[in-house]
């Protein structure tokens, strides 16, 4: 994965799980905060094109999400709470995290590494 999927994948699960419009993140690992215009999805993240299934066989509480990055790349995320494990199709990474306020915890387990993100935004229904 490229260092700007893991920003993405957060940006994506603080979106979903915290239900924030999130304008920038905070990257620990490099000690920098990244506008969400800046990365290479920006559009497509904020368009935010997913497909939502409401329920998975045998567990009705998990959500699962589709997203197509630029470039072609698939990722799938299922969600249970404030916890969620996905996969990058082309590049046959996993990883798995959580979201607990504005932190955004993420392990990679093809290069496994941890990061963590902090979100900044606001709730959608604050936009009205």
């Amino acid at each position: 994965m490229k260092s700007h999927t893991h920003a993405c994948i957060a940006y994506i699960v603080g979106r979903l799980i915290s239900g924030k419009n999130i304008s920038s993140i905070y990257d620990y690992a490099s000690s920098r905060h990244i506008d969400i215009d800046s990365l290479p999805d920006a559009d497509r993240l904020k368009e935010f094109d997913y497909l939502s299934w409401a329920y998975m066989s045998g567990s009705p509480d998990i959500s699962r999400f589709k997203y197509s990055f630029t470039g072609g790349h698939f990722l799938d995320i299922s969600i249970k709470g404030n916890t969620f494990i996905g996969y990058i199709h082309e590049s046959s990474s996993h990883f798995m995290g959580n979201v607990r306020g504005d932190s955004v915890y993420i392990y990679d387990h093809k290069k496994s590494t941890h990061y963590n993100f902090r979100i900044s935004g606001r709730a959608l229904e604050d936009e009205g």
